[in-house]
């Protein structure tokens, strides 16, 4: 301390010690500064990988009693005796779904989740999945609904054939055949094979017994969801799995509802009670194996 001239004394602080509290003093102001900062920027979410296994491949089989379908041969009989040879077969299943036994479920989007099988393009029954939609883990069923839903039955959603062959008429609600089974078949007391288109689509109601268009009132979803069991099924990492959906035909004609081809003449198109016996009898056509 020095002695000034009104004999107070002033003390005098080292430099060092101004410095360092003038830093403590800065510190102090920007600290919250730079906690609102670090609040503000977003913190990295690490990247989670789902194992998946290779491939998965979904085969499509069909058969007549447990058979291997044979076409173009009188050789199947219906319960009500109708002799019967099935000769085109086209189809559209959509909206496959895995069901796993923790609860989760994966639906395949893949081509939106459409697919379509013709019996005489070897390539269509099988349908392989991109294997980054599927997780690991135990499946107790696999489902998907026969035909389109309303939401995806547009249109001119196909451009290009054999799917855009496919097309229902507009003035029949439009979209697309949920599917095309032609045959022929005869009793024993018709004297020539009759044709028979087994086609379903949307339905019509009609205003009294006119089929017009002008009298369609209303239209119908024939589509249906099946839902399949399966047993002990896992999806292993790495490993390559097959399904085979199996459509047993004869299960058309003799299910829930028996079929009688006299009934409807050359087909059930445009048709809504035997489209809708159709249906009902289709939710017990296919098996998995």
């Amino acid at each position: 301390m020095k002695k000034n001239s009104q004999t107070h004394y002033e003390i005098q602080r080292p430099a060092s010690n101004v410095l360092r509290l003038t830093f403590h003093f800065l510190i102090f102001l920007l600290l919250p500064s730079f906690l609102l900062l670090s609040s503000c920027q977003k913190t990295e979410k690490p990247t989670v990988v789902y194992p998946s296994p290779d491939t998965v491949t979904i085969c499509f089989e069909h058969t007549v009693s447990g058979n291997p379908m044979i076409t173009d041969s009188l050789i199947y009989t219906t319960s009500l005796g109708y002799h019967y040879m099935v000769n085109d077969l086209q189809y559209f299943i959509s909206d496959l779904a895995f069901h796993y036994t923790n609860g989760n479920e994966i639906f395949v989007t893949d081509n939106d989740s459409i697919h379509y099988t013709d019996i005489g393009i070897p390539t269509s029954l099988k349908w392989n999945i991109i294997k980054s939609h599927l997780r690991t883990g135990y499946c107790d069923s696999v489902s998907f609904i026969f035909g389109l839903s309303e939401k995806k039955n547009r249109s001119k959603r196909f451009l290009n054939p054999p799917e855009r062959d496919m097309f229902w008429p507009e003035f029949l609600g439009g979209g697309y055949h949920y599917m095309k089974l032609n045959l022929k078949y005869k009793s024993d007391t018709m004297m020539m094979l009759m044709p028979f288109m087994f086609h379903m689509g949307i339905g019509q109601i009609y205003n009294g017994t006119s089929t017009n268009a002008d009298s369609i009132t209303g239209y119908v979803q024939n589509y249906f969801k099946v839902r399949l069991p399966l047993s002990g099924f896992k999806f292993e990492e790495g490993k390559k799995k097959t399904l085979t959906i199996r459509m047993n035909i004869e299960k058309w004609f003799d299910g829930t509802e028996t079929f009688d081809f006299s009934k409807y003449a050359m087909g059930i198109m445009q048709n809504e009670e035997g489209m809708s016996k159709a249906a009902r009898n289709g939710e017990n056509v296919f098996s998995i194996q």
